[in-house]
């Protein structure tokens, strides 16, 4: 299939919403619907991940295995990022923290239930949801994931199924110890490092015309167009490197030990018992194999205490309780966003797949 034919152009909004809807085919009493909800990395604009979820939704919408089901896609940029979450609100723009990008994406995650609730009114099915985060994304991701076990241990049952979560090149643990996380810490330690290197920037870059600037972007930085673009739009915006550095600062500070309990990881999905509402069953991590954000040694000692290392090979999770892990062997590079949106869409859609599936089988009629 030809990238032209892969990269549709999705519905977005200057709140940097990216959106991809399900075809109004197959809406019978064995339909499901089903929201693929993306996380960014950092810096956390949607613009870069627009081939990537275009890609994933046109395989998902025309070759699925699961016939039955109706996808949609869709991702927010990271709270800060956007010029609409600041001057042109009225209020001043302020510096975002990871915990507020946190409660930040739970917030557009149920406006996107939502409001396919309110359009598919007369369906009485949970909309089933699938998580899916890049980076520092996978980590908000996994706190998603906790706040939504809370709720329905707390009998406060959200008005969706979350069935399953895809973690892409995770920073979930000790990421200061990570090659870059070492050097960047240091240099983030600088007093007002992110304030004076964006108003460096935001000097500097002041006269360049965002036509030109992307030009200059993608010959020096070797990127298609739409990396070039996000890009432009990141240094030209009055917040934008700013609120990328603070967040890194305050990642590389709270990013430390694994801080989840065995029910987010899976354990309460174990064989024997009967709680199969949430994604802990269903979770995979696709790591980087020589990722410059993640140690080695943090890599495998997650993989050891927590997942079960798969194959890409594989056709179906495995039926045991902990995640499936993956380490990559084709050269990815954790900014996969950039230059290879198309072969991990490829791969995303088979994970997909095989989540719809095993959930499928795993709940009770």
């Amino acid at each position: 299939m030809s990238r032209e034919r892969l990269l549709k152009k999705g519905v977005s909004d200057e709140n940097g919403r990216l959106h991809y809807a399900s075809s109004s085919d197959l809406i019978d009493d064995q339909s499901e619907d089903i929201l693929i909800f993306m996380i960014t990395g950092n810096p956390g604009l949607i613009k870069y991940y627009q081939p990537f979820l275009s890609t994933l939704h046109t395989l998902l919408s025309s070759s699925s295995t699961t016939p039955s089901a109706r996808f949609s896609v869709c991702g927010h940029s990271l709270d800060g990022f956007e010029h609409s979450n600041g001057e042109k609100k009225g209020r001043p723009a302020r510096l975002v923290k990871l915990k507020e990008e946190v409660d930040y994406m739970e917030e557009k995650l149920f406006e996107e239930v939502r409001s396919h609730q309110k359009a598919a009114a007369a369906k009485e099915k949970n909309l089933k949801v699938i998580l899916m985060g890049h980076s520092v994304g996978a980590y908000i991701l996994l706190e998603l994931i906790q706040g939504h076990r809370s709720q329905v241990e707390d009998n406060h049952n959200p008005d969706f199924d979350l069935i399953g979560g895809i973690l892409l090149f995770p920073t979930i643990t000790h990421l200061a110890q990570s090659p870059q996380g070492m050097i960047y810490s240091r240099i983030l330690q600088l007093p007002n490092f992110p304030h004076i290197a964006g108003a460096i920037v935001n000097f500097v870059l002041a006269l360049v015309p965002a036509v030109i600037l992307c030009r200059i972007l993608q010959l020096v930085m070797r990127v298609p167009k739409h990396a070039a673009e996000a890009s432009a739009d990141l240094v030209k915006s009055p917040v934008g490197v700013r609120q990328a550095l603070f967040l890194a600062k305050d990642e590389m500070e709270t990013i430390t030990d694994d801080k989840w309990t065995e029910k987010v990881w899976g354990a309460a999905t174990a064989p024997g018992t009967d709680d199969r509402d949430t994604a802990n069953s269903n979770l995979v991590f696709y790591w980087g194999e020589n990722d410059k954000l993640v140690a080695n040694q943090t890599r495998d000692d997650l993989i050891e205490a927590k997942g079960h290392l798969s194959s890409i090979e594989n056709k179906t999770l495995p039926k045991d309780w902990k995640p499936s892990m993956f380490i990559d062997k084709d050269g990815i590079p954790h900014a996969f966003c950039l230059k290879h949106s198309e072969t991990v869409a490829e791969k995303v859609k088979g994970w997909v797949d095989q989540i719809v599936e095993k959930h499928r089988i795993e709940t009770p009629r």
